[in-house]
């Protein structure tokens, strides 16, 4: 447990300060996933932390609060791609299930993780966001839809998607490096 849980529950400044001195900067690495801007994903945290201030009253003090931030961080982030209109996914029931892929070819995972974050941003931002949901946070379809308010279907078919438009991306970036 963290010894200044508690004291941050009650509001304690200083007990803040430290705890997002602890979280903002691998909460500022979720909000970079969700937004393809400096700028935005500065937007994101900054929302991200005043929530948790408004709102830890409802943290457990039994737990760390890492995992109730990053919840609270990935929701702010989904929340203001759909206020800012960055988020379009087509809704596509007609998906269907293929065996399981991987999601970047084995000679690609060499790639330091700065430029395969780069071709992440550079995904168009439906995509990318139920790309980093279900890929980088974990979240089944159902949630993903809860999250976002679309179909398990529509879901699918965005993972789908983003997993060619990776794919395809690599594949050029790597005949360009040959070039």
């Amino acid at each position: 447990m963290e010894e200044h849980i508690e004291e941050f529950i009650k509001g304690n400044k200083k007990a803040f300060d430290r705890v997002y001195e602890k979280y903002a900067p691998s909460m500022f690495g979720i909000c970079m996933r969700y937004a393809n801007c400096r700028d935005d994903a500065q937007e994101i945290l900054q929302e991200t932390f005043i929530k948790v201030y408004e709102n830890r009253e409802k943290a457990n003090p039994q737990l760390t609060l890492g995992p109730w931030i990053k919840t609270i961080t990935i929701r702010t982030a989904i929340n203001y791609l759909k206020a800012q209109k960055k988020m379009l996914l087509q809704e596509h029931e007609d998906f269907f299930e293929r065996p399981q892929e991987t999601l970047i070819p084995e000679q690609e995972t060499g790639n330091d993780q700065n430029s395969l974050l780069r071709l992440l941003n550079e995904m168009p931002t439906g995509y990318r966001t139920v790309f980093n949901l279900f890929v980088l946070d974990n979240l089944t379809h159902k949630e993903i839809a809860e999250y976002l308010e679309i179909t398990e279907g529509s879901s699918k078919s965005q993972l789908a998607k983003a997993k060619n438009w990776m794919r395809n991306n690599l594949e050029k970036k790597r005949n360009n490096e040959r070039a």
